[in-house]
């Protein structure tokens, strides 16, 4: 049986070229390039560079 996995955090680092919600849905706003973090509970995180032509 699997344990229900916990939460996790979604952030932008530049909220005018993109949004991310907390379910992780990137939005694009304007062109430019950022990235969106996801952050787990237990410490971990990961980097995704997004790019808006």
């Amino acid at each position: 049986k699997l344990k229900k996995h916990r939460k996790t955090a979604f952030e932008s680092d530049n909220q005018d070229v993109a949004v991310v919600s907390k379910k992780g849905v990137i939005t694009a706003k304007k062109k430019g390039k950022c990235s969106v973090y996801v952050y787990a509970q237990n410490g971990v995180y990961k980097r995704v560079k997004v790019t808006v032509k």
